[in-house]
């Protein structure tokens, strides 16, 4: 029954990696080792941004303020080192404010009862607002070599970016596979009035999977920074978005439960070559936004109607 359900679950994402093979086949210098490493430097901040956002998923929750976090923990960086301080405490005081502010979202959902898309979407124009002050609206530039080699350099051949990306991989899969934290989130998305019945305090829950969408959205509007070797007040914008659409794509259930971490980073991969096939095509942005869209839909779609069979299959009458 288990394997049936997963080839039902996974077999859009399948398909979709058979037709890059065959369309990427027609494109000149698509299937080099420098492009796919350049794609994978490039997926890395959103496949950080989805694994943190596949833990809120998992509990019906989503954080719409992936973007602007990203901008002021980055500015944050950036004005500390431009001011004399050294790369790593910049580095660690900008995701400490994430985090700082992924908990404030989960204490306002958790606490006050403040819908989850309500509240990110309102620290994220909060924190997108801040980065706009502390940066007057312009972008802030000449951050030191080093930092730039961060988002720019390889290691054994595969970007450093990478090389963090696969580290966070493994450290949220470890949480949701091997630690009660994980197994609670789950279980808050599948029923969460059960999970209060058994004594768990689900209001922790709620602020841990919050808490670590901030953090990592501060790392990866850092990662970013440093590989375009600038900041801007909005470089962020469209992230939360993407990080959203890799999560579902790679079979995050938007109902709740369900959901893998190297699944959505394997949504954001696939995000990442459909953007850059489109890219090398000459496809307009635009247009390319059409395309991801098409997609979400189409996996939501098919998501909602599985779920709903199997909700009918389970029902006794």
């Amino acid at each position: 029954m288990k394997k049936i359900r997963f080839k039902k679950k996974y077999m859009f994402i399948l398909a979709v990696l058979a037709a890059f093979m065959i369309a990427g086949s027609f494109i000149p210098n698509y299937f080099t080792f420098n492009n796919i490493m350049n794609v994978t430097r490039q997926s890395s901040t959103i496949a950080i941004c989805a694994l943190a956002m596949t833990l809120v998923l998992i509990i019906k929750g989503i954080d719409l303020g992936t973007g602007g976090v990203m901008a002021f923990c980055a500015m944050i960086s950036g004005m500390l080192m431009l001011s004399g301080l050294p790369i790593l405490p910049a580095i660690l005081i900008g995701m400490a404010v994430g985090l700082v502010i992924g908990v404030l979202n989960g204490l306002l959902v958790s606490k006050i009862n403040i819908p989850a898309f309500i509240a990110t979407y309102v620290t994220g124009q909060i924190t997108l607002g801040m980065a706009l002050v502390i940066g007057q609206g312009r972008s802030i530039s000449g951050m030191p070599a080093s930092y730039q080699a961060i988002g720019n350099t390889l290691f054994i051949g595969i970007p450093v970016n990478t090389w963090i990306m696969l580290v966070f991989l493994v450290i949220t899969t470890v949480i949701l596979r091997r630690t009660r934290m994980g197994k609670h989130i789950y279980a808050l998305g599948g029923n969460e009035t059960t999970l209060k019945m058994e004594g768990v305090n689900v209001d922790k829950v709620k602020v841990f999977a919050f808490a670590l969408c901030g953090l990592y959205a501060a790392l990866a509007g850092i990662l970013l920074s440093a590989q375009m070797n600038t900041v801007h007040p909005t470089q962020g914008s469209t992230y939360q978005l993407d990080a959203v659409a890799a999560s579902v794509i790679g079979g995050v259930s938007m109902l709740g439960g369900e959901g893998k971490a190297w699944m959505s980073v394997l949504g954001a991969l696939i995000i990442g070559f459909l953007r850059n096939a489109l890219d090398m095509l000459g496809i307009h942005p635009y247009f390319q936004n059409l395309a991801i869209g098409a997609a979400i839909i189409i996996v939501v779609g098919i998501s909602v109607y599985n779920r709903n069979r199997e909700l009918e299959a389970a029902k006794v009458f």
